[in-house]
């Protein structure tokens, strides 16, 4: 692993693409493009690629013809069919904007000005990446009811009386939240960031929020039936505990031979295919921060005194279930 990949995976733990959702699509394309440049490239160069980039059309099929679409194609063609413009005032005051963000430098503001990219450049693509993979490929309601099945199966237990759900994640997944419900009567919820407790939670009566106060999980021991991290993380940055204090006060608020079901994601082993590797280390920069072996997720489990330790891999994901000793 290069410096630069180390420097972007220690970022990448604790900032996503919202520290950069002011920027604009033109501007990530402009960081794409430049990163390509291991040399200064004059800016109007750069102006010209882009547009070019930008203004190209395909002939779209016209699929309304067919009443393929809902009503809201016509807006979405409308829109999609929209002259983009962009011109040279615009592309340099961009470039201005992103140079003072220290994602480019130049030489100059006026004349030949070159641009050169910085370590930096390529973080705001792959933090998009990175938010297109957590939020878009795992995205399937198969892939999670299939999920839970598994880990049902796994444990033997159909429902719980009251399990805690740890969100080591940016936010609260409604989707997620709403299925891990149905298997239990209630669901005590521990996120990092504020919750939206909106009535848009199917069963709301069965959510409960808690919290850490004094670097303590609020409940008392004893408390939860099982206790589950859906976003399991080697550098949680939650309320200042380590994985291994997290995992010290879920033993402490679930109960003896209580549940413990840590989900995180598997490694994936590079292979012959070049180009298909490229896509790996993609893959890998996005989930950097999750990827455990089978032996450090056993060891985590292992080193504070959980028991019948069952680590298996599921489409993906890396899960480790374990019991609390009675």
């Amino acid at each position: 692993m290069t410096e630069k990949q180390n420097t972007f995976f220690d970022y990448a733990s604790y900032h996503t693409i919202s520290d950069f959702a002011d920027l604009s699509i033109t501007d990530i394309i402009t960081l794409q493009f430049l990163v390509r440049y291991s040399n200064p490239v004059v800016r109007h160069t750069l102006f010209n690629e882009v547009k070019q980039f930008i203004k190209f059309k395909e002939r779209i099929i016209d699929v309304r013809e067919n009443n393929i679409l809902s009503q809201a194609s016509d807006k979405f063609y409308n829109f999609v069919n929209l002259s983009k413009k962009l011109s040279t005032g615009s592309f340099y005051y961009s470039l201005d904007k992103l140079e003072k963000r220290g994602l480019l430098t130049s030489n100059g503001k006026t004349g030949k000005v070159s641009i050169n990219p910085t370590q930096f450049t390529n973080y705001i693509p792959k933090l998009l990446l990175k938010f297109l993979i957590n939020n878009n490929i795992m995205d399937s309601n198969e892939y999670r009811g299939n999920f839970f099945k598994k880990i049902l199966t796994k444990i033997e237990i159909s429902h719980f009386d009251r399990i805690l759900s740890i969100w080591l994640s940016e936010y609260v997944p409604l989707s997620i939240a709403n299925l891990l419900s149905d298997f239990t009567k209630e669901m005590y919820i521990l996120s990092k960031n504020e919750i939206n407790k909106s009535k848009n939670y199917r069963n709301t009566d069965k959510y409960r929020y808690t919290e850490i106060i004094g670097g303590l999980f609020r409940e008392r021991e004893d408390f939860f039936d099982a206790s589950f991290i859906p976003v399991y993380k080697k550098n949680p940055k939650f309320f200042n505990m380590t994985r291994t204090k997290i995992l010290n006060e879920v033993i402490r608020v679930t109960k003896p031979s209580g549940h413990i079901i840590l989900a995180s994601i598997a490694d994936i082993k590079i292979t012959e295919n070049l180009f298909i590797n490229e896509l790996i280390k993609l893959y890998k920069a996005a989930f950097n921060n999750r990827t455990f072996t089978d032996e450090e997720l056993f060891a985590d489990m292992s080193d504070v005194g959980l028991i019948d330790i069952d680590i298996f891999e599921h489409q993906g994901l890396l899960i480790g279930i374990a019991k609390i000793p009675s």
